[in-house]
């Protein structure tokens, strides 16, 4: 996988929200969702809300690519699970940072399945 430069993950990690696109096993796009996004310095970080159920997650872990369209830029995207507890407790750290402000929100996306539900985003 590529990786992000420094400016490059600040980019698509600066608006509060973004939205993912997956594709379908054909290569077609799927719908996007909307969803959160954090970075830990050049790595990129999303998380399902919904855990491992959700269809755009589903997706993401079957194809392996996508898109994250941020701030009006569309960035074509390998999506990867996040397994170690390390890096987990980044994003963890990355979400309480970013969106503290919606505490109950945060709670949630720190128990057992959200944060099962996490994944790196790289450049395809």
């Amino acid at each position: 996988m590529s990786h992000w430069t420094a400016s490059q993950a600040a980019a698509i990690t600066a608006p509060q929200e973004v939205r993912v696109v997956t594709r379908r096993p054909d290569g077609t796009l799927r719908r996007p969702t909307t969803i959160w996004i954090v970075r830990d310095g050049e790595r990129v970080f999303i998380r399902s809300t919904n855990g491992r159920g959700a269809d755009w997650f589903r997706a993401a872990v079957a194809t392996g690519t996508g898109q994250v369209i941020a701030g009006g830029q569309t960035f074509d995207v390998a999506f990867d699970e996040v397994t170690d507890a390390r890096d987990l407790a980044v994003v963890d750290r990355g979400y309480r940072d970013k969106y503290g402000h919606y505490a109950s929100i945060v709670d949630h996306l720190e128990e057992d399945g959200p944060r099962s539900a996490t994944l790196l985003v790289e450049p395809a």
